[in-house]
């Protein structure tokens, strides 16, 4: 149903972005910020929160855990089963216990479901999360879709319309209001922008980029109302964060466990990091 309306009202969305109607898309995502503020987070839950060590879970325990340590905002990474299905997981390459061996195994839905991360970690699927967060309505989260490479505006058009459809076929439509886009392309914000009026949007820097590039991508952000956007760490420099607090948008800087480094970056003029370990509190 909504891919049908999509496909009605996709050129004329198009027509109007290019022509400079991109300006009501940007205001109405504006109007709803009101409900968030980057300036509540300092801490951003990276693969929803590691544990005992251990990172890229994506699991329910490390949202609880996370949670309950009072973090609001989460980062989720999102692949395919083989059979299809959206499911909460980094990527396909290493096993993290849920088969045998070492090597690249990608697992249907049954097979992915019924083995726990590392033996202990409950698996999601991206309905089973939506369910999950639909308890906890002042928590946030990014959605991270990877394929960096080819992400474009078609492609996030068609993944995003799979992800409110999920959403309201599991009876959760409302955590769509939770939901932050992480884009990394000037392409894909309008194959999201168009799909939902979500709370706000981050811009991801996941490469090294020149000055120009990154002036660039500052001016977009501003343009657009996409209020922050965050920096690999080995990318960071106080000259990239100058760049985008010109344009009025917070820098996190990822993926950040040690206290230390994470203060010399807010003292540097980050608005905070992305983590798998660390709190709000850790940061002071």
């Amino acid at each position: 149903m909504i891919r049908r309306l999509i496909l009605t009202i996709e050129i004329l969305v198009l027509s109007l972005f290019i022509i400079g109607g991109s300006s009501v898309i940007t205001q109405t995502a504006e109007a709803r910020t009101s409900e968030f503020s980057w300036t509540d987070h300092r801490t951003i839950a990276h693969a929803l929160g590691g544990l005992d060590g251990k990172e890229y879970l994506n699991s329910r325990e490390g949202f609880l855990a996370m949670y309950n340590q009072g973090v609001r905002l989460f980062e989720l990474d999102l692949s395919r089963t083989s059979d299809g299905v959206w499911v909460c997981r980094h990527n396909w390459n290493e096993s993290m216990d849920q088969w045998k061996g070492t090597g690249k195994k990608v697992l249907t839905e049954k097979q992915f479901t019924s083995n726990k991360i590392y033996g202990k970690y409950t698996p999601m699927t991206l309905e089973d999360f939506f369910l999950l967060l639909k308890d906890y309505p002042d928590a946030f989260v990014m959605i991270d879709s990877k394929q960096y490479s080819i992400r474009n505006y078609q492609k996030t058009l068609e993944d995003y319309c799979e992800y409110v459809e999920i959403a309201r076929a599991a009876g959760a439509g409302e955590v769509l209001d939770q939901i932050i886009p992480e884009i990394y392309s000037e392409a894909m914000y309008p194959g999201t922008a168009m799909i939902h009026s979500f709370p706000s949007y981050i811009y991801s820097l996941w490469q090294e980029y020149s000055e120009d590039d990154l002036k660039k991508i500052a001016s977009f952000c501003g343009e657009k109302g996409i209020q922050a956007a965050t920096i690999y760490w080995k990318y960071w420099s106080e000259e990239a964060e100058k760049i985008f607090e010109e344009q009025g948008i917070r820098l996190y800087v990822y993926t950040v466990n040690d206290r230390n480094q994470a203060r010399k970056y807010l003292a540097e003029g980050a608005e905070g990091v992305c983590t798998d370990f660390l709190t709000t509190e850790d940061l002071w």
